[in-house]
């Protein structure tokens, strides 16, 4: 394995302990919010007292507080599942040894696309849930998005990488399957060709003088009995 390689595979490794703890914090969370959501709301029950202290203090009505964490449910929640997936495709690459695959490719390519619409996705839903609730969010786009865009331009890359690898897989084959024929074909005529050659005449020269020895004194016997 090449240094740059193995600098690759550290940072594959690095960043998929990063996702898992993503993962795991995502998932507090979106706990921490449901459960403050349900809190929230049964504080009406408790009296006007209750709501106004805690809006004096906070600064914002009951119905905002409720409203955020509203949107840090939704944020954690998808967060669970863009870290999980991002953390799916390192444990792939690392199993792969190298990010040039056709496999690890398409599931770079997914992720970056997914990095570009789950942001505006966001943007859109948070906006919803903000005018329902009046209160504000503002989230900043320009580094998800960009961060997409470049995933999916990188994927392609990998993509090549992978076809190239494809490519000269069988060059290297090829002259080897060629020579193993050719070797056995050589070794299987020169063993054949050598014996054949030394038994044909020491069968032939034996016979042919044989046959005329015995033939002779079988035609001389009767005419010196006349």
């Amino acid at each position: 394995m090449s240094k740059n390689l193995k600098v690759v595979q550290t940072t594959a490794r690095v960043l998929e302990i990063l996702c898992r703890i993503v993962f795991v914090c995502s998932i507090i969370g979106a706990v921490g919010s449901m459960v403050g959501i349900i809190t929230l709301s049964l504080l009406k029950t408790l009296g006007p007292s209750v709501v106004d202290r805690i809006e004096s203090e906070t600064g914002r009505t009951l119905l905002q507080i409720i409203g955020y964490c509203v949107i840090g449910f939704i944020l954690s929640s998808v967060e669970i599942v863009v870290s999980k997936m991002h953390r799916d495709y390192f444990i792939m690459e690392q199993k792969a040894g190298t990010p040039f695959t056709p496999e690890g490719a398409a599931a770079f390519r997914t992720l970056g696309i997914f990095d570009v619409v789950v942001p505006i996705s966001l943007a859109i839903v948070s906006a919803i849930v903000a005018a329902i609730f009046k209160c504000g969010r503002d989230l900043r786009l320009d580094f998800s998005i960009g961060m997409g865009i470049a995933m999916i331009l990188l994927s392609y890359v990998f993509a090549y990488g992978a076809e190239l690898q494809s490519s000269k897989a069988p060059e290297v084959e090829a002259p080897k399957a060629a020579k193993a024929p050719a070797n056995k074909t050589a070794t299987t005529k020169s063993a054949a060709s050598k014996p054949a050659a030394p038994k044909a005449p020491k069968s032939a020269a034996p016979k042919a003088p044989k046959a005329p020895k015995t033939k002779a004194p079988k035609t001389d016997a009767p005419e010196e009995t006349k």
